[in-house]
């Protein structure tokens, strides 16, 4: 077969020509379809970028409107009866609060809380929530006093996790915690505010007189103070590491903080009730009792030396 004839067979199989002319027509076809499309795609871009643009400009604008806008200077607190005036006015003046925050600021919440947590006053931030147009509802627990802590002519505030608290915003004369208050001749290196005080004196002071309250036995034996100067001290035993002093000055020798006791110790419920054994036979104001000891199994006292009775000796 010639040169010539295999061409013309493969020419007969493939024809180029019309092949190149579908070709171009469906091109042809292809632009007029695409081109419009493409064209209104560039120019919804064109419209939604400034338009976008635009909006958040807007919305830029509106929110530093001062509708939008919330100062510490206007935050209230309901203040609970054991902290005094001197608090609310203080605690809009924190100077790491701005002046002014936007309802829509980042991380609004978080910024504030974060204040608020290094404040001694308070405990912890239990909540910050937004409630539009400008206000916020802010939940603080504060730092409530537990006991009084007398050293020599000096007073302080604890609570009962013995965090050391100014004593300026909270009055001393509060039946909460102002009796039985804590004594000591000697205590451990102050701490900063808003601290705890590393004392273990101070510790078991707290831990006593929480267990006196939730039993009202401070009230029913008229106790003023719990002297625990001699806590964790050499011990004897003559001497008892806690002494509490009701109004009638009548020592009760109560041993051992339930915190640091001897093996043999009693517990406090133990010796709660050699004290109200006690009571039934002497009254509960123990007036005629110069101290009881309720660190035994079987409490002993002794009552006060009567003058009738020092006269006549004499």
């Amino acid at each position: 077969m010639s040169q010539q004839q295999i061409k013309n067979r493969i020419n007969s199989v493939f024809n180029f020509s019309q092949l190149l002319d579908t070709l171009s027509t469906i091109n042809g076809k292809l632009k007029r379809v695409l081109y419009p499309f493409l064209l209104q795609i560039v120019l919804c871009i064109c419209i939604a970028i400034p338009s976008v643009w635009g909006i958040k400009k807007v919305w830029l604008s509106m929110t530093e409107l001062h509708f939008f806008k919330v100062s510490p200077t206007t935050f209230s607190f309901q203040i609970p009866p054991w902290i005094n005036e001197r608090f609310s006015a203080d605690i809009t003046r924190i100077e790491a609060l701005k002046k002014q925050y936007g309802m829509y600021e980042n991380n609004l919440t978080s910024k504030i809380a974060d204040i608020y947590s290094d404040i001694v006053l308070f405990n912890k931030v239990d909540s910050i929530k937004r409630t539009f147009p400008n206000k916020l509802n802010i939940k603080l627990v504060l730092r409530k006093p537990a006991a009084i802590i007398k050293s020599k002519n000096t007073t302080y505030l604890v609570d009962d996790e013995c965090v050391l608290l100014p004593k300026e915003y909270y009055p001393l004369s509060n039946t909460d915690y102002e009796y039985p208050y804590i004594q000591s001749n000697k205590l451990d290196r102050l701490p900063l505010y808003g601290n705890k005080w590393h004392d273990k004196r101070i510790k078991a002071g707290v831990e006593l007189i929480k267990f006196l309250r939730a039993n009202n036995i401070h009230n029913l034996f008229k106790i003023l103070a719990v002297d625990v100067t001699n806590v964790c001290k050499r011990r004897t035993k003559d001497k008892s590491d806690i002494i509490l002093w009701t109004e009638n000055n009548t020592q009760i020798r109560w041993g051992c903080s339930s915190l640091y006791k001897e093996p043999n110790e009693l517990s406090d419920e133990e010796k709660l009730q050699n004290l109200l054994s006690i009571a039934k036979t002497e009254g509960t104001t123990l007036k005629k009792m110069e101290y009881v000891d309720v660190r035994w199994k079987k409490p002993v006292g002794k009552q006060w030396t009567k003058i009738n009775d020092i006269s006549g000796k004499n």
